[in-house]
């Protein structure tokens, strides 16, 4: 261009000549067009920032970039040639362009953009390193990929939070992980942790343990919510704790606990132990039994010749819970003092007489709620024979009496028994059943049964030996009338021994009389039985007839020396 411009100049002065040394001259001049060749270099221009550089998210000391996220850049650029260009982050001042291609920076390269149109956003990505400073500085380029001439703009660093340079979050360390279990319920349970972050740009990191019942964290939080948390401390300079609070009643036995360590950027730990399993134990706690009671404090009064039910009761308490199997077997134990709970603490030892082992328990309705309920009441139903040992006065025991004991096992095998506090007495029952009528046959006048050949036989139906009151009336055509024929009731006779003779026998009177029978106490369902032989003289003068009567058997204890 400036060669151009020099010759018309140059043409222009010749002419101005020629005029002025041949003022009056006309020339005719003889004009011929022809084409003047033009050239020109357009040299190249770097693109320059219209918008940016900036980061996007913003990573800054308040809010880095966790190592392995990655670090978006952005900046629009222009280029006054019409360009497309690159947009380059480098660790240094310094870059590089390229004739036809990306540039390159004269340090570290942090990302380069793809080729981008003039007036177009262009953008890369730089995933945050482990080795990463906590804050990196960065200068921005754009260049062009111009073919033979390519070049860059300036660096710029951008401005604000999202300019130079960007924070790099840093994993937290945790080393180790250990809780202070087993617990009882009731107890704490405290994880600690051997955990810390070296980040300190800004204000120094701090860092946070959770402890989940299962796997997975999101942020600072459990995946399950809160009730799949066992605790979590909160964000301190180092080595975290937090404790969980065993509730009374819990279930004994191992428990999942998950531990991680974040910091208060919510980054969690890459060690083996960040969430691992740091288990503990709740302990087994022996059930408590309490409030034993005993045929409810009253004096045992039995029933003849059959069982009678009398009930022991108490409350069981177990911090393990009182329901889901855990009481796994509850026992009732009545016996007389003086045999005590040692000698009827096993099924083998139970005697009808003074000891009743090992009687199953069962819930009384509605007295365990359910899992977080330790308490329940139980009843236990004793079938006590007729014939049990009685400890009121006049018998064998009269400084005894009757106690009840209450076991209770877990399915941990860890029992505890305990005996009622009074113990209660067992009343006498005196009571007989006499087997067979008698009947004297067919006699005649001044005739008797002699020897005495008819037989009551009495047989005990209740716990005492035995001695019997016999009384009787008037044998009668008409009986109980007695307006007929009457045979006196002396003429019946009874001895306590077989062939007594008729003369030796004692005369039965209207009042009761005691006889020295002496049964022996019952001590089985096939009790020892007595007789007694009867027999009956027909006065002179009896008029015929059949004739009835009563006669009267009554039990009466015996002396304690004949049971």
């Amino acid at each position: 261009m400036k060669q151009f411009r020099v010759a018309t100049t140059k043409f222009l002065l010749v002419i101005g000549l020629t005029a002025l040394l041949i003022p009056n001259l006309f020339i005719i001049w003889n004009v011929i067009a022809d084409s003047v060749t033009t050239s020109v270099t357009v040299g190249n221009t770097s693109p320059s920032f219209t918008v940016g550089p900036a980061e996007n998210p913003e990573s800054s000391n308040t809010t880095p970039t966790n190592v392995g996220a990655n670090t978006t850049f952005q900046a629009t650029a222009t280029d006054s040639n019409s360009e497309n260009y690159y947009l380059i982050l480098c660790s240094t001042n310094s870059v590089s362009a390229t004739n036809g291609g990306a540039p390159t920076c004269g340090a570290t390269q942090f990302c380069v953009s793809s080729s981008t149109a003039s007036g177009s956003q262009a953008s890369c990505n730089r995933s945050a390193q482990a080795g990463d400073a906590e804050n990196v500085a960065w200068y921005a380029f754009v260049c062009d990929g111009n073919a033979s001439a390519a070049a860059c703009s300036s660096s710029s660093q951008g401005s604000g939070a999202t300019g130079s340079p960007f924070a790099v979050n840093h994993v937290p360390g945790f080393s180790s992980v250990s809780n202070d279990g087993p617990k009882n319920p009731g107890q704490t349970v405290t994880w600690s942790t051997t955990a810390s972050d070296t980040d300190s740009a800004g204000s120094a990191d701090t860092v946070k343990l959770i402890v989940c019942k299962t796997t997975g964290l999101s942020g600072d939080a459990c995946d399950g919510g809160g009730s799949d948390t066992w605790c979590s401390s909160s964000f301190v300079s180092s080595d975290p704790t937090c404790g969980y609070a065993v509730p009374t009643p819990t279930a004994d036995g191992a428990n999942n606990a998950y531990v991680y360590v974040v910091d208060n950027h919510n980054f969690g730990a890459s060690s083996g132990n960040q969430g691992s399993n740091s288990s503990f134990t709740v302990n087994n706690i022996a059930p408590v039994v309490s409030g034993v009671t005993f045929n409810g404090g009253s004096a045992i009064t039995l029933t003849e010749g059959t069982t009678t039910n009398i009930t022991i009761g108490a409350t069981i308490t177990d911090n393990n819970s009182c329901t889901g199997g855990e009481i796994a077997t509850t026992y009732g134990y009545a016996y007389r003092s003086g045999v005590g709970f040692s000698g009827c603490d096993t099924s083998g030892e139970s005697n009808n007489n003074h000891c009743y082992a090992e009687v199953t328990c069962t819930v009384t309705g509605g007295t365990c709620s359910g899992a977080s309920d330790a308490s329940a009441d139980y009843t236990c139903t004793v079938a006590m024979q007729h014939y049990a040992d009685p400890t009121d006065v006049a018998t064998i025991y009269p400084t005894e009496n009757w106690l009840a004991s209450f076991r209770a096992i877990d399915d941990d095998s860890a029992a505890h028994t305990v005996e009622v506090s009074s113990g209660v007495e067992m009343n006498s029952l005196t009571a007989l059943n006499v087997t067979g009528s008698v009947n004297y046959g067919t006699l005649d006048v001044n005739q008797s049964n002699d020897p005495l050949d008819k037989i009551t036989t009495v047989t005990p139906t209740g716990n005492v030996g035995l001695d019997e009151e016999l009384s009787g009336a008037n044998m009668c055509t008409d009986y109980p009338t007695c307006s007929g024929g009457i045979i006196a009731v002396g003429q019946q006779k009874y001895a306590l021994a077989t062939s007594t003779a008729y003369a030796s026998g004692t005369a039965l009177t209207t009042s009761p009389v005691e006889q020295e029978l002496n049964v022996p106490k019952a001590t089985s369902g096939s009790p020892t039985t007595k007789n007694t032989w009867w027999g009956i003289l027909i006065p002179l003068g009896t008029t015929p007839g059949s004739y009835s009567g009563s006669n009267t058997v009554t039990a009466v204890k015996g002396e304690t020396g004949g049971w």
